[in-house]
């Protein structure tokens, strides 16, 4: 099972994975979207694997340059992620062995535990924190030595029992918290912290909001800053109201909204609508033209060391607000005009 496993790892490496590691089901012990179980009944261990996101176009994407930059980004690590995952598969299948690799992004449990909070099939967070492949952020994101946050996450669940690595111990997040200060809806707090226990481990991040706040922020809709200086590369401009209660009907508003159309395929997957595609598929059925990355602002500011942190967080601070005009085009305006446009 050793020799089992550098191969495993040899092959994702070798197709553009960092850092592959493993977990067992001991070390999976935790909350229910880290169990492994729930997506292959005869799980053992869980091979976590992550791509990097490279970071010279973050820039261009947080000045309000260009969203393209980002666009084909996220769709071809997305699509790496099933395509080494894919791989494994059939690498454990030849010896044997069931697997299963979850979908990146976008396959959710039908059962919820409350309104505007979704719970992955699994989570693939939960796996790289586990096998040691990164340690937890205060943005909740996983952070890799030398890549930090700035990759996509995935997973292979399999019932072969492969040697497991062990957690961190090191400690990769410096506190500078500036992935609450990108957060345009505020769904990471600055100040107030959770926690976590997963195989006996306790970790802690930020407290987060509802989950309609990322939802209306990354999924797209609703984007501007509560000071209304800046912006993601969300369009729609509704108030988003500080009790969570109310923020399912300003999230369906906007989704029904004829101004959001355009914007709907990426969270909603139109691919993943149609009868012949298989379930389970979340972003991987996606396709290019209806990836349209909006946010991502705590995992793309988090991309390098402080400096370089406070280099892009500036840079987003100062970018403006998007506007989408009649002919589809975007462009950042400055405060003023999009008081102009938009009079509260």
């Amino acid at each position: 099972m050793v020799s089992l496993k550098r191969e495993l790892v040899g092959l994702a490496i070798s197709r553009g994975a960092v850092g592959t590691r493993v977990a067992n089901l001991e070390m999976l012990k935790g909350p229910p979207s880290a169990d492994p179980t729930y997506v292959l009944a005869e799980a053992q261990s869980v091979i976590a694997f992550a791509v990097p996101l490279g970071k010279e176009w973050i820039p261009d994407y947080l000045r309000k340059v260009t969203r393209m930059v980002f666009k084909r980004v996220m769709y071809e690590k997305y699509q790496l992620i099933g395509a080494i995952g894919q791989e494994i598969i059939e690498h454990l299948q030849k010896r044997g062995f069931r697997a299963v690799s979850p979908s990146p992004n976008g396959v959710y449990r039908p059962e919820v535990s409350e309104p505007g909070f979704a719970v992955p099939d699994f989570s693939h967070r939960y796996a790289a924190l586990a096998s040691g492949l990164g340690t937890l952020g205060w943005s909740g994101n996983v952070l890799i030595r030398g890549r930090w946050a700035a990759t996509f996450l995935g997973s292979v669940v399999t019932d072969a029992v492969l040697p497991p690595d062990v957690p961190l111990e090191e400690k990769l997040c410096d506190d500078c918290r500036m992935c609450a200060n990108v957060c345009p809806l505020r769904f990471i707090n600055p100040k107030e912290s959770q926690s976590v226990i997963l195989g006996g481990r306790k970790y802690v991040c930020s407290k987060k909001g509802n989950h309609m706040r990322c939802g209306l922020a990354c999924g797209g809709y609703v984007g501007i800053s509560r000071d209304g200086k800046w912006s993601s590369w969300a369009t729609l401009r509704y108030e988003v109201p500080e009790d969570d209660s109310k923020l399912m009907d300003v999230f369906m508003r906007a989704v029904e909204d004829p101004a959001s159309s355009y914007i709907r395929g990426h969270l909603f997957f139109k691919g993943a609508r149609k009868a012949s595609m298989p379930p389970g598929r979340g972003v991987l059925a996606r396709s290019l033209e209806d990836t349209n990355p909006t946010c991502c602002h705590c995992a793309l500011v988090c991309s390098g060391p402080r400096e370089w942190r406070m280099k892009l967080m500036r840079l987003l601070h100062s970018s403006g607000a998007v506007v989408r005009l009649e002919d589809g085009t975007e462009k950042a305006v400055k405060p003023e005009e999009l008081e102009v446009m938009f009079p509260r």
